[in-house]
């Protein structure tokens, strides 16, 4: 790192030279420099310089370099500090939004990292997606991640858990809706098929992929909230009036594996995704013997 050109000067010009050359750094560090130049100065003497000259953040002293130097921030700086000014102002805005919406910044930080995270797995999948790609995604530091998500495979049962509570709440909203259960099923089975069809980054990651190779605990995970959605489809199937001989477990299976299928060979057609959806249910459980049979006419 370069020093200021001037190493001698007061106190408080050597600061402002370091916040004008420098402004990547904190109040620490540009102390630290200062002490190697022989100066005895602590690190809230500079913050309180740095306070009565409008340069206590970072995102501050970046501009007043910018401006200094007579151009816009792409011309006058360099690669890393037009990044740091963009994260910077990435933190001002969340900041604005959760002082708007009475939420803490950090909850605030937290779901633009799931946002970005799951940006980043829909395209690369998991195994090919970084950590590194989804701080980039999200405009933070690694360091930031870390705080929220102790790992990659955190981060992704993390976003895999939103996905399923999102189809989840829309499976329950539907199906409360209907007193038949044959109605009820079909219409459930419509908002599953749509949620499959979804082009959303969250649907693509829900999606099953039978090619990933997930770690155990990972996996267990996975398996987990793969099970309230399969959960949903079994207790409706427990109450349809279906035929003695009707093998409920087979048919919620058969059911499964086409609405998890439907995303492979769907292309946009004559029927809507909704449409799939309660064909699926005629077909696995209506054109066959599985419904009860009607009484005999008399």
């Amino acid at each position: 790192m370069t020093p200021p050109q001037s190493p001698s000067g007061t106190i408080e010009e050597l600061v402002l030279n370091f916040a004008q050359e420098h402004p990547e750094l904190g109040q620490f560090s540009v102390a630290s420099e200062l002490v190697k130049l022989g100066h005895r100065v602590s690190a809230s003497t500079v913050r309180n310089i740095w306070k009565r000259n409008g340069l206590e953040t970072g995102y501050q002293r970046l501009m007043a370099k910018s401006k200094a130097l007579g151009g816009k921030a792409q011309a006058v700086l360099s690669t890393e500090e037009q990044a740091l000014l963009k994260r910077e102002r990435r933190n001002r805005k969340l900041v604005a939004e959760a002082r708007n919406s009475d939420e803490n910044p950090a909850m605030v930080r937290r779901e633009r990292i799931l946002l970005a995270a799951a940006q980043v797995f829909a395209r690369k999948g998991y195994a090919h997606a970084s950590l590194k790609e989804v701080c980039a995604a999200a405009g933070i530091q690694p360091a930031s991640l870390y705080y929220h998500f102790k790992s990659k495979e955190d981060l992704f049962a993390t976003v895999h858990q939103l996905g399923i509570k999102r189809v989840l709440e829309a499976m329950d909203e539907t199906a409360a809706r209907y007193d038949d259960p044959w109605q009820r099923l079909e219409e459930t089975c419509a908002a599953a098929v749509r949620f499959q069809l979804d082009r959303s980054e969250l649907a693509v990651v829900v999606r099953v992929d039978t090619g990933a190779q997930l770690h155990a605990k990972l996996q267990k995970k996975i398996d987990a909230d793969r099970a309230a959605y399969e959960e949903r489809f079994r207790r409706q199937i427990d109450q349809l009036p279906l035929h003695p001989e009707a093998d409920r477990t087979l048919l919620r299976l058969a059911l499964l594996g086409a609405l998890n299928w439907t995303s492979v060979w769907y292309l946009q057609g004559r029927l809507t995704p909704e449409e799939i959806g309660r064909e699926l249910i005629r077909i696995v459980f209506g054109y066959g013997h599985q419904r009860e049979p009607k009484p005999a006419p008399g």
